[in-house]
């Protein structure tokens, strides 16, 4: 049974994703989820599409789970089914049906019921579905699970007040008393599965409890009727908590009088559960069979025991296997077996032999033979299992993951096997070594190779990334141990990936960490008051830098560009103290940029931190115009092609060929210097411009800077996750304001002329207003301040853009006023221009700082002059250190040679 609600949300979510139209007898065809085959062969049910079909066998043929495929349909359940007052129950209900599959008119006799749960310690609250516990008269309890637990409530609780332990949830009108086995469980809901396919079971509620008042029950009802006790099958989860639930409540219960088994659901990488198999129609007789062969694993004795069942049950004479976290090898020597079987002569003429016992002699001495014939060798004093196939695509790099378990409470490691480490027993065992200390591998090759069948054959794929940030194809955040995928948070998982719709694996080789905090009950939303007292509308430009820098990719998409951000100011304005700051809104701690200046970062270096970011900021800090790596200063023009997200540059891919790599510039810049940055007239245009003056600096904004530094990355952190869970509004805010924006900031009545300038305020604009909307309060009065503030900028960048900078304009003004002011003795028409030419300017630099010396004139440091220079406008740069014939010395001179404004020929 599928609701309407839920069954008319997957249509829709199939037409959209993968084309899914009706194409008659009730089905509807569309793409495979997996294959994609353009035919639109794949089909499902109408009706109740939980299962998508591909009937391509040879190339593909999966089946896939609408549950695997949207989760998020499968959640939220007080939202999507109200209760109503002909159906209270409709939510749990609902819950039974589609996140449970079990039909709705054989659970009325359970007599569970709909509650709610408030958490006063996160005031946040559910609908639960509840089940009374009755196995002890007069001590009557009850366990619930909470239907939606908002990622922060624990998934289920037990009456208040009221012990669990030694306790069991039953099925209703069940004779325990008659029946030759009884199931046991970990949960209810795991109970009702075995109960529905017609099994006798019931729920210790945890691996961890011994159900005794109920077994004590048992054993009492079965001595008063005179009958033999049950045998009881352990039935609990196949994961470590199980197992040891499992061999260490058989233990009592065989103190106890009672005959014991194990049975385990299938193991896998993903955990399947008794309800699970209910779900998929596996717990058919045959099927029982198979899950207690898996319980008598668990519960051998010794590793020549577990060899012999497995022996039996596949017939393989040779073959690795593990037994309490170590790997073994078990081998059948035919040739004691058969010695051993000769022995066997049985007279078929005596008439009182009867074939059944004859059987059962022959299969003893079989069994006998086998354990004669055994052997099992250590292999591996660990037990490592591959865990996923991890690739990165763009390089061609690729490496197996491997989880190392140890025996005797050892501590679980992970890391990585190539596949050279895994071609060879040699290099297995070193690379082993490697990352198990002391654990040895003892095989040979052959040996290996079949240890790594059984664990890499079918292994699943997880695509590698090494960046922190926006994975622009899958549309995905990954930050840290978070991820965000159209606006829902996924944790990773504990193999160390994120598990995404659509079947999409993805981990993150992550070049620095991100400290973020889940728990929204800890964030202090009274950061942003301190922070407006702090920084007033600069630092808020500043913060919507920094929040912009989330969506600059899909911004880029949209507009084809990303404007620079620059934070200028005297020392002392703060400028540290507010980068650092912003940094803990996204989870990194100590931190404020990298200084790209060549006596500080290498070309290489630079270039991999603009690779180590997606869709966040990368702040480049102030660089040492002073000392000996002044001659060194960075050039900003080589940034120049990162405004539109294009390359930094190639970088060759270790494969023996000539291929190249060059990945786009995903993230932001941030500038933060003391002194404006000058360069070509292209990348000034690029740049917004923040100044910050000390002269803002307040006795009030002092006091809110020292508060806003106690702030901890675990208090507002959350920052960052607010942003992301309202990316689509976000953006739709920003794509809806940017044309009003721009629009306003072409009036004439501004006079900004350059298109561009408008474009990156406008930009700005309306992203500070998609922050303010969507992720926090700032007074209406202070957003008109930030909007005049832009308007302000923009025009003085504009005018900037058409004219000289400041230390060009300076300079240029002293030059002119030495000209006029100092005599030359030699009769010359300058002092300084060594050109002979009237439309030219040639300066030799050791000349003119000589002379300016002499007559006691201040020039810049030689080194940022030259630099500012190159882009001279109104004495036009045309060359650098060319050598030319000098009127004044009347020798060859190495000049920069400049262009006079008309105005200054003769």
């Amino acid at each position: 049974m599928m609701f309407p609600e839920t069954q008319a949300l997957i249509l829709q979510r199939l037409e959209h994703d993968y084309g899914f139209k009706a194409k008659g007898n009730n089905k509807l065809r569309g793409r495979c989820p997996d294959c994609k085959h353009k035919e639109a062969s794949a089909w499902t049910f109408a009706d109740e599409p939980w299962v998508i079909f591909c009937p391509r066998k040879n190339h593909c043929g999966k089946e896939n789970h609408v549950r695997d495929l949207y989760p998020d349909l499968f959640e939220k359940w007080e939202k999507r089914f109200q209760p109503t007052p002909q159906d209270p129950n409709k939510t749990v209900n609902a819950y039974l049906v589609e996140g449970r599959g079990f039909p709705l008119d054989q659970l009325k006799q359970l007599n569970y019921s709909q509650e709610y749960y408030k958490s006063q310690e996160h005031n946040l609250g559910s609908i639960t579905l509840r089940f009374p516990i009755t196995d002890e008269e007069g001590n009557e309890g009850w366990w619930q699970r909470i239907l939606d637990d908002h990622g922060v409530l624990q998934k289920t609780t037990f009456k208040f007040g009221w012990l669990s332990q030694h306790h069991a949830w039953t099925t209703p009108n069940t004779n325990y008393i008659e029946s030759k086995e009884i199931w046991i469980t970990e949960g209810i809901f795991d109970t009702i599965a075995l109960w529905l396919s017609g099994i006798t079971s019931f729920s210790a509620l945890a691996a961890g409890n011994y159900p005794s008042i109920f077994l004590n029950h048992i054993a009492q009802k079965c001595a008063e009727a005179g009958k033999s006790l049950p045998k009881l099958i352990w039935a609990f989860d196949n994961d470590n908590a199980g197992h040891e639930g499992i061999l260490k409540n058989i233990e009592k219960a065989i103190s106890d009088g009672f005959e014991c088994e194990a049975a385990l659901p299938p193991g896998g990488r993903k955990k399947t559960d008794w309800n699970d198999l209910y779900k998929q129609d596996r717990l058919k007789f045959t099927d029982l069979e198979t899950y207690k062969y898996y319980g008598s694993l668990l519960i051998a004795a010794k590793p020549v025991d577990k060899g012999i069942l497995i022996y039996k049950r596949y017939g393989s004479k040779s073959f690795p296997f593990d037994f309490h976290k170590q790997v073994h090898w078990f081998k059948l020597d035919m040739e004691k077996y058969d010695d051993y079987m000769k022995g066997i002569d049985f007279d078929d003429d005596n008439e009182d032999w009867v074939k059944e016992e004859k059987d059962q002699a022959v299969a003893e001495r079989r069994d006998a033979a086998i354990l004669h014939a055994a052997d099992t060798k250590l292999l591996m004093d660990c037990l490592p299992k591959g865990l996923y196939y991890q690739y990165m695509q763009e390089i061609d790099e690729a490496d197996y993951y491997f989880q190392v378990d140890f025996p005797r409470g050892g501590k679980t490691v992970k890391n990585t096997f190539s596949a050279s480490h895994i071609a060879s027993a040699a290099e297995f065992k070193k690379r082993l070594l490697h990352i198990a200390p002391g654990k040895f591998y003892r095989g040979n090759s052959q040996q290996l190779d079949a240890f790594l069948e059984r664990e890499l054959t079918d292994i699943k794929r997880v695509e590698l990334i090494n960046y922190v940030g926006y994975h622009a194809e899958h549309q995905t955040y990954v930050i840290g141990d978070i991820a965000y995928q159209a606006g829902k948070q996924f944790k990773i998982n504990k193999e160390d990936y994120f598990e995404l719709p659509r079947h999409v694996n993805l981990k993150c080789k992550a070049p620095f960490h991100l400290k973020i905090n889940a728990n929204q009950a800890d964030y202090q939303k009274q950061w942003i008051t301190d922070f407006i007292d702090a920084y007033q509308v600069k630092g808020l430009l500043a913060l919507t830098a920094f929040f912009s820098s989330l969506f600059a990719q899909q911004i880029r998409k949209m507009h084809k560009s990303f404007p620079f951000v620059e934070l200028v100011g005297e020392p002392g304005t703060g400028k540290t103290t507010l980068l650092q700051f912003l940094w803990k809104l996204f989870g990194r701690v100590n931190y404020e940029g990298i200084d790209p200046n060549p006596g500080k970062t290498s070309k290489a270096g630079l270039t991999r931190t603009f690779r180590q970011v997606s869709n966040l900021p990368i702040v480049l800090i102030e660089s040492d115009r002073e000392g000996e790596t002044a001659a060194k200063q960075f050039n900003w023009d080589t940034l120049k092609t990162l405004y539109d997200g294009s390359s930094l540059g190639a970088q060759g891919v270790k494969n023996g060929g000539n291929e190249t790599y060059e990945p786009p510039f995903m993230g932001t810049l941030i500038i933060s210097q003391n002194a404006e940055i000058i360069a070509s007239e292209a990348v000034m245009g690029r740049i917004v411009h923040v100044k910050f003056y000390k002269d803002q600096l307040t006795k009030t904004g002092l006091y809110a800077s020292r508060r806003l530094s106690k702030y901890e990355p675990e208090n507002v952190s959350q920052f960052i996750l607010q942003c992301l869970a309202k990316e689509k509004n976000i953006l739709e805010t920003y794509d809806l304001n940017l044309q009003k924006h721009d629009d306003y900031l072409h009036q004439e009545q501004f006079g900004i002329e350059v298109s561009r300038v408008v474009h990156n305020h406008a930009q700005l604009m309306a992203l500070f207003d998609a922050m303010c909307q969507h992720i926090i309060d700032v007074p209406e009065q202070m957003q008109k301040k930030v909007h005049a503030e832009l308007i302000v900028m923009a025009q003085n960048r504009d005018k900037i853009l058409k004219s000289d900078s400041t230390i060009v304009q300076n300079f240029w003004n002293t030059v002119e006023e030495m000209e006029d002011a100092i005599n030359n003795p030699q009769h010359h028409d300058s002092v300084v221009n060594h050109s002979a030419r009237s439309d030219l300017f040639a300066i030799n630099f050791a000349q003119l700082y000589k002379v300016a010396a002499d007559y006691r004139y201040s020039l810049p440091d030689v080194n940022e002059l030259q630099n500012a220079l190159r882009h001279s406008l109104h004495y036009r740069f045309i060359e650098a250190n060319k050598v030319i014939q000098s009127k004044i010395t009347s020798s060859s001179k190495r000049c920069w040679i400049f262009e006079k404004p008309v105005s200054n020929r003769d």
